[in-house]
């Protein structure tokens, strides 16, 4: 679950190649779609680059998030 507390832990367990992808898509791109998947032996998190915001309202029912961009962006090393 994406709360708060974890949401830099979160961010900067993404990829350096999708952290590159934020950086690059800031000006097309308005929202992004945490998803964080647990397993026994760990988690990996995703994200989706998206401007349709309607589209992804329900993803806190998941234990995921939805962000502007520019606030991900902000929370990279």
């Amino acid at each position: 679950m994406i709360t708060q507390d974890n949401i830099s832990e979160v961010i900067n367990q993404l990829s350096d190649k999708d952290k590159k992808r934020i950086k690059n898509n800031i000006d097309v791109k308005e929202y992004g779609v945490l998803e964080l998947q647990v397993f026994n032996a760990g988690s990996i998190t995703t994200i989706k680059l998206t401007n349709d915001c309607y589209r992804y309202r329900n993803v806190s029912d998941h234990g995921d998030c939805i962000l502007e961009l520019s606030d991900i962006a902000s929370y990279l090393d």
